[in-house]
Order: C-alpha cells, then sequence, then structure tokens
C-alpha cells in the first residue's frame, strides 16, 4: 500500500515530489542531492525504499520482485488526477505503462486523441455548380443510319446537372500530433532527504 509523505522536516520537499529542471542534466550531481531523473528506469526496491513507499508500483511495477519504474515524463506533459470531477472524461479509461496504475489514479496514462470540433467544418460552398465528366467520346464511331441503333457521337465534353449549392468533404494528412504550444524541461522526483 502507497503512503503518504507524512510529517516533512520544514524547509524540506516531501519524497515523491516532481519537480521541473531547465538547466543541463547532471544525473549523478542530482542523486547526490536527493533527486532522480523521471526516465522510467527500474530501481530497486530496498535502495529507494522511501520513495517505493510513496509511489509504489504506480508508474510501473519492474521485474514485480525487487525493483519498480521511476514516472518516464519524456516528451509528455502532465495532467492533475481528474479525482470526482469530469475535468477528463475518459478518466476511466486511462492505461498503464510498464504494469503501473490504471484509470483515476496517479500514474495512469493516456494516449492521445483529437475530440471533436466545436464548431463543424465544412468546405467553402460556391453555389450552383456542375462539374465536368471526362472520357466522353469526341468523334463519331460510325455513321447514322434511320432506324437502327447506330449514331453519331457528339463531339467534346459534357457537364453533369447543376446540383444547387453543397459542401465537399475535407481530406489532408494534418500534424502527427495535436498539442498547444510548449517548451521542454526535465522532470526530477524527490527520493531521499541527504
Amino acid at each position: 500500500m502507497i503512503q503518504s509523505s507524512g510529517d516533512v522536516p520544514q524547509g524540506k520537499l516531501p519524497i515523491g515530489t516532481i519537480m521541473s529542471y531547465g538547466g543541463s542534466l547532471n544525473v549523478e550531481a542530482f542523486e547526490k542531492q536527493g533527486w532522480l531523473y523521471c526516465n522510467g528506469n527500474a530501481i530497486g526496491r530496498d535502495k529507494y525504499s522511501d520513495l517505493f513507499k510513496i509511489i509504489g508500483t504506480s508508474y510501473g511495477s519492474g521485474d514485480q520482485k525487487s525493483t519498480f519504474n521511476l514516472p518516464d515524463f519524456r516528451g509528455t506533459f502532465l495532467r492533475g488526477v481528474s479525482g470526482d470531477t469530469t475535468n477528463d472524461p475518459d478518466a476511466g479509461k486511462r492505461g498503464s505503462l510498464n504494469g503501473g496504475n490504471t484509470g483515476n489514479k496517479v500514474g495512469s496514462v493516456q494516449a492521445f486523441a483529437t475530440g471533436m470540433p466545436v464548431d463543424a467544418i465544412t468546405s467553402t460552398t460556391n453555389g450552383s455548380h456542375s462539374h465536368s465528366v471526362p472520357h466522353i467520346p469526341k468523334d463519331n464511331s460510325s455513321y447514322a443510319i434511320a432506324g437502327s441503333y447506330q449514331a453519331i457521337w457528339n463531339s467534346g465534353g459534357k457537364s453533369i446537372n447543376s446540383a444547387g449549392a453543397h459542401t465537399h468533404e475535407v481530406t489532408g494528412g494534418g500534424d502527427a500530433e495535436s498539442r498547444p504550444v510548449n517548451v521542454y524541461t526535465y522532470f526530477l522526483i524527490k527520493f531521499a532527504h541527504p
């Protein structure tokens, strides 16, 4: 069972605190100060027992015996747990990485999605217009004979009847993901008070 951070000495951040860091990342130097890089690595449950008591297997169960996973926040956005709100309409459908939490719990993960626009997307209407029909023969295949199936083809192209004002489907590739303007940072998690 995951425990709370309990009483924390004044001036110290609780174990399990996640911090955004904007400088050059020196993993070894931060570890000496009690911080680990949130890169999803599996780490020892005994060696990092204080952190394991706080986050448990929320971000992954490691080898399910002696290790557990750090959060992996590389290239992702963080989102507050929805809890008893409806701020995340898909909270119950959230999955896990590395065997961690699912659903409306800390550590669960959500694949990217694109919501329907509030306003419908349509192409512009061009009013009443027609479209050309390609591949109509332009010369005669034989000469007309009265009472026969043979006839003379009209030369040139033809158009279909006017369809009145209408719209057309919008197609296209789009970008690789939907995202707001963003800035890169490193995320670190507190594991000890050295």
